[in-house]
């Protein structure tokens, strides 16, 4: 007996049977309606073999004549170009206003917090500058902590 995939057995049960509804698959397959929608998705999504309808009030699918399927577009190169500055740009904008929420969370004698956004600034600085900037920033809120000069801890 040959051994075929979930996905197969629904293809071949929609040609043979036409359009279908997923308990009607259910009862011809055996595969629960929870699952058929989630199989055939891939199918369905890039229009390869499968199309989804209605039968009244019941979700549907059907198999697409030969004619009708579409090929898969293959992503090219100039599909990502912009991606990468866009990426850049977001994080270039975000290390000021995280640098900056840092700096006024360390004039507020608020360590605690500081240190994190100092490390998620140095995280995100593009300079090296910037980086051993952060990173000496970060180190002097822990000294701060454990010589107890925070305000919360009752200090300053």
């Amino acid at each position: 007996m040959e051994i075929i995939s979930k996905v197969e057995t629904l293809r071949q049960a929609l040609q043979v049977y036409g359009e279908l509804t997923a308990h009607e698959l259910y009862q011809r397959t055996g595969i629960p309606v929870s699952r058929v929608g989630m199989l055939l998705n891939y199918d369905i999504e890039n229009g390869i073999s499968v199309e989804r309808s209605w039968k009244g009030k019941n979700r549907s699918y059907r198999l697409l004549p030969e004619g009708q399927r579409k090929l898969k577009k293959s992503r090219q190169t100039k599909d990502y170009q912009n991606a990468a500055p866009v990426l850049f740009e977001a994080v270039e904008r975000l290390f000021p206003d995280i640098a900056a929420q840092a700096a006024e969370r360390e004039k507020a004698a608020d360590y605690d917090n500081a240190v994190p956004l100092w490390l998620q600034a140095k995280g995100l600085a593009a300079l090296e500058i910037n980086t051993e900037y952060c990173h000496h920033r970060a180190q002097f809120c822990m000294a701060a902590l454990d010589r107890g000069w925070s305000r919360q801890e009752g200090g300053v």
